[in-house]
C-alpha cells in the first residue's frame, strides 16, 4: 500500500507519544543529519529525473533552517514564542499548497523561482511582524480551553494536528493516491509533531529525518513502479513476468493474450484509440480473480495462474473473453472541450458516440515438471496462434 511511504512519520508519532525519554539520549549530528538524508532525496530523484521530489525537500530544508537559526539567534524568548505559534499555521498553509496546487516544471525559470522561494520564504517567520500575523491566523488558540492553557502540553494544537491530518488522510485514502502524496502528508505531520516536544533539543532533526525518510521510501516506491509497473495498463509488466516464471509452482499454468487485428484496429481509429483498448483490458484484468497478469509487450498480455485445473481454467479464460467480446467501447472524440465544465454541457447531447467491439484470442498450457520459463511461454504461445488460426475471439488450451 501506498502508505507505507507514511510509516517514518507514523513511527516517529509513536516515540513522541509513547517513548518520549527516547529523544534525550540519541544525539545527531545537527545539521548534518537532514542535509546527508534530503541530499540523498535529491541524488536520487536528479538521477531518476523525478524533479517534484524537489520541491518538498526545499520545504522540509527551508522549515528546519528556520527552526534551527531561530534556536542559534539571540532572540527574546517572547520572539522564540512568536515562532512556534506561528508555525503550526504556516506548516498548514504552505503544506496544503505545495501538495495540492500545481506546480511549474522545476527545469524552468518559474521552477528555480518557485524552489527557491519555497525554501526561503520559512525565514520571514523569524521576524516579528511577520510571526505576529501568523499567530493571529492560528486555529490553535481557538481549540485551547481555558482550563488548559495553564497546562504544559499544547492541548490546542494536538487538536488542530488530529483534525487537519486526519482530513487530509481520509482524502487520501478516497482517492487511492500514489505513495509521494502519503509523503506529502507524512511530512507535514512530522514537522507538526515535532511542535509538539519542542522542548527536546534534537526534536526538529529527527521530525525533519522522518520527513526526509518518507520522501525517500516514496521514491523507492516510484522508482519500483518505472521498473516494473506498464504505465499505461497499470500492470506488471515483462521484467516482473520473467521474475515470476523463475519461480512458479508446480501446479500452475500459463496464458498468452493476444488482441485480434490490432494492427488494422490502430491504422482505422488512431493509437489513442488502440491505447484506450489497452487501458480497458488492463481494467478487465485486474478485475477478474484467480490469475496474475501482465502486459508482456504491445497488444499481448500474459496471465498467470496458481493452480493446473483445466476445467477451471477454461472458465476462467472464458469469462475474460467474454467480457472483452460484450463491452461496448466508446471511442472518445478527438474535438472534446479541454475544460470540465464545459465536457459535462457537452455530455448527453450527442447520442451518435461511436461504440466498436473488440475481441481476443488466449493460449494456455499447464506447467510440465521440466518447464523453463522460455519453454511454458513458448508453448503458450504457439496455443495462442492455434486459437488465431482456428477464427480467433477464441480460447485454446492444451
Amino acid at each position: 500500500m501506498a502508505i507505507f511511504a507514511a510509516l517514518p512519520a507514523i513511527i516517529w508519532a509513536l516515540v513522541v507519544w509513547w517513548f518520549p525519554s527516547w529523544l534525550q539520549p540519541m544525539p545527531l549530528p545537527v545539521p548534518g543529519a537532514v542535509s546527508a538524508a534530503l541530499g540523498l532525496v535529491f541524488l536520487i530523484a536528479a538521477f531518476f529525473r523525478q524533479w517534484h521530489w524537489f520541491y518538498w525537500c526545499a520545504w522540509i530544508g527551508g522549515i528546519y533552517a528556520t527552526i534551527q537559526l531561530g534556536l542559534q539567534q539571540p532572540l527574546a524568548q517572547k520572539e522564540v514564542s512568536q515562532l512556534y505559534e506561528a508555525l503550526p499555521v504556516w506548516l498548514s498553509l504552505s503544506g496544503l499548497l505545495l501538495a495540492f496546487v500545481k506546480k511549474p516544471l522545476l527545469l524552468t525559470a518559474r521552477g528555480v523561482l518557485a524552489f527557491v522561494t519555497i525554501g526561503i520564504l520559512p525565514l520571514l517567520l523569524l521576524l516579528p511582524a511577520v510571526a505576529d500575523v501568523f499567530v493571529l491566523l492560528s486555529p490553535v488558540g481557538i481549540l485551547t480551553l481555558p482550563n488548559w492553557k495553564e497546562s504544559s502540553f499544547p492541548v490546542g494544537l494536538l487538536l488542530w494536528t488530529l483534525a487537519m491530518g486526519g482530513v487530509w488522510a481520509t482524502y487520501l485514502f478516497y482517492k487511492a493516491t500514489s505513495a509521494f502524496a502519503w509523503s506529502q502528508w507524512a511530512a507535514w505531520l512530522a514537522m507538526m509533531i515535532f511542535l509538539l516536544v519542542v522542548q527536546h533539543q534534537q526534536a526538529s532533526t529527527w521530525a525533519a529525518l522522518a520527513a526526509a525518510s518518507g520522501l525517500l521510501l516514496a521514491l523507492a516506491d516510484q522508482m519500483l513502479k518505472l521498473a516494473y509497473i506498464d504505465e499505461l495498463t497499470e500492470l506488471p509488466q515483462r521484467r516482473a513476468l520473467m521474475s515470476q516464471l523463475q519461480h512458479l509452482r508446480k501446479r500452475s499454468a500459463v496464458c498468452m493474450l493476444d488482441v485480434d487485428h490490432f494492427k488494422k484496429f490502430n491504422d482505422r481509429y488512431g493509437h489513442e484509440v488502440g491505447d484506450q483498448v489497452l487501458r480497458l483490458l488492463g481494467s478487465i484484468l485486474k478485475s477478474h480473480r484467480g490469475f496474475k497478469a501482465y502486459r508482456y509487450g504491445g497488444e499481448e498480455f500474459t496471465l498467470v495462474f496458481f493452480h493446473s485445473d483445466e476445467a477451471k481454467l477454461k472458465d476462467v479464460l472464458e469469462s475474460v473473453r467474454s467480457e472483452v467480446a460484450n463491452y461496448p467501447l466508446k471511442l472518445r472524440e478527438p474535438s472534446r472541450p479541454k475544460s470540465k465544465s464545459k465536457g459535462k454541457e457537452e455530455r448527453g447531447k450527442k447520442d451518435e458516440t461511436k461504440t466498436v467491439k473488440v475481441t481476443v484470442s488466449l493460449g494456455a498450457t499447464i506447467r510440465k515438471p521440466d518447464d523453463t520459463a522460455d519453454s511454458i511461454l513458448k508453448r503458450a504461445d504457439e496455443n495462442l496462434y492455434a486459437a488465431k488460426k482456428a477464427g480467433r475471439n477464441r480460447v485454446l488450451v492444451k
